[in-house]
Order: structure tokens, then sequence, then C-alpha cells
């Protein structure tokens, strides 16, 4: 885990071995929180103390918070105080928008409109948008592994959500599926479409100044939600959810997405993102809110599998 950190602190441009290896636990660990978030945000949403759309603003505004603040604890390795150009920020605005502000502000919304099923299998389309994608604008090679695995893991997925006893009035299922489908639209569009920024700058100060847009650009629609909440009422439980929510997945996983890019094609890094339905079913099971049967088996098997193809595939 240090020479992770090590790996990280130095940043060099140059891609070798140790830089893969480095941005696929990047990958790996960001995936486990953002599949973890799931059941903990359930716990935290059950308690009707909070809704969806402040528990998106307080992540959004702790995560800004964590990354401010440890620009003053982080030795200057981390380049925590990069300068970023002034010609650069309209596209630093732009990647904000798209896969914070509104990647997590057209799911949250889409959910509450449609059947939980169908935006989980939204989600997985992800990868397949940005292979596609990838494919137009980067002439990147469409080979027969590399759908072959897109599509594996994409069927693994829909085995996964597709074994739930759980039900859910969709008030508008058309608009959300197109809600949480747009959502995934924009996480492909930023994987594919800002390499460039990526590369220039540190993860740590584009992260930071994202998330800063985000916090001017969404949170202003749940300050409503987030002024209505008793915190003074939240239990330990509650408080300790936020916390996890804020610190792991929000400001170490999205930390971990642009390291991750310097060294991996989009299609790779919208891969691992099949991961995070396996990494909820698991967690969902050691807190009592779930089953993991021979068909969950299955789908881990071909999630796994699907990533193993389209990485073997990138590689060539």
């Amino acid at each position: 885990m240090s020479k992770f950190f090590i790996n990280f602190a130095v940043m060099n441009q140059t891609v070798d071995r140790r830089d893969v290896q480095t941005a696929h636990l990047a990958l790996l660990l960001a995936n486990i929180g953002w599949g973890v978030i799931a059941p903990v945000s359930k716990m935290v949403l059950l308690s009707g103390a909070i809704t969806s759309l402040a528990l998106s603003g307080l992540r959004i505004t702790g995560g800004a918070l964590l990354f401010f603040l440890f620009t003053w604890i982080l030795p200057k390795s981390f380049e925590t105080r990069q300068k970023i150009d002034r010609m650069d920020f309209p596209r630093l605005v732009l990647c904000s928008l798209l896969i914070i502000s509104a990647n997590q502000g057209l799911y949250i919304i889409g959910v509450g409109l449609t059947d939980p099923v169908d935006s989980a299998v939204m989600c997985s389309l992800t990868p397949v948008l940005t292979m596609v994608l990838a494919a137009v604008f980067l002439h990147f090679r469409m080979t027969w592994l590399k759908v072959a695995g897109v599509l594996m893991g994409l069927a693994g997925v829909l085995i996964l959500v597709s074994d739930t006893s759980e039900s859910a009035k969709a008030v508008n299922p058309v608009l959300g599926n197109l809600l949480c489908l747009g959502a995934q639209l924009c996480a492909a569009i930023y994987y594919v479409g800002f390499e460039g920024i990526i590369s220039k700058y540190s993860p740590y100060s584009l992260m930071k100044w994202m998330f800063f847009i985000s916090v001017i650009t969404y949170v202003p629609f749940c300050l409503q939600d987030m002024m209505a909440i008793d915190y003074t009422a939240l239990t330990g439980e509650i408080w300790a959810g936020l916390a996890f929510i804020i610190a792991i997945p929000t400001f170490f996983g999205y930390l971990m997405i642009p390291l991750a890019q310097r060294s991996l094609k989009p299609t790779v890094v919208s891969a691992y993102s099949y991961l995070q339905p396996v990494f909820a079913a698991i967690v969902a099971v050691m807190l009592s809110v779930g089953d993991f049967g021979w068909s969950k088996g299955i789908a881990t098997l071909f999630i796994f599998s699907g990533i193993y193809m389209v990485n073997r595939s990138s590689k060539h």
C-alpha cells in the first residue's frame, strides 16, 4: 500500500508497468468504495431524517471541504496547490458539470422516478457508451475481444440486478430511465473527452477545483433539503454513515479516477464500474439486507471475466 501512495505522489508522466499496476489498484479501491456506498446510503436514508437530494448535497460539500482541508496537510509532492491556467478553467467547469454535478444530479432524480432495477441497468451501460464514444472520437480499435468483454460484463450486471425481491413504484419510468441514461452518458463523455486536461494537472488539483465548482453549480439546488435536516436529532450511526460516504467513496474515490486515467484507456477505466454491484451485494449480505445465491455468483464471474477481456484487448 505504501508503494501505491509513493507512486501517487511522484506522478511520473511516462506510463510504465508500475504506473499501470498503480492505476488498476486505484480503480479497484475506488469502485469498492462506490459499491459499498449503496448499502451505507440506504441505511442513512431509511432513517427518514435525510432525503436523497440532501445526501448528495452533503456529499459534494463535504468532499470539497476535505479537498481544501488536505491542501494544507499533505506534502508538496502531492501537488495540492498547483496553479490552473486561466484558459483551462472553461474545460474544468465542463468536467465538473459532467462527472460530479450532472452525473450525480440526473441519476438521483431519475432513481426517484423509475424502478431501482431499471436505474441499475442504466448504470451498467457506461462502459458500452464509453467504448462507442472512444471508437468514434478517439478512433479506438473495436476488437472482438473488447466487444465481447463489455457485453459479458453487461450480462453479469443484468443477472445481478435482476435477482432482487425488492419493488418500487415508478412514478414516471420513461423519464426516469432517460435521466439515468443521461447520467451515464455524462460519465462516458468525461472519460473520453478530457484526457488532455487530466494529464496536464495533478489528480488532487483537478478534483479540488472540480468539487468546488460543483458546490457552486449543484449544491444550491439541494440547500432547501439540507437546511430542513434536524442535525441535532441524527444518531451516531447516521453520522458514521455520512462520514464514510464523504471520506471514502467521495474524497478518496474521486481522487483515484484521474490517477487511473493517466495510465489506462477510457474503456478500461469505465469497465471497472461493473464491480460496484458486486461489492454492493457483498456488503448487503454482511449487513443482512440481502442474500448471495448461485445467480449472483455467476454474475460475479461474468463481471470479472468481462473486465479481464477488455483489459487484455486494450494491451494489443
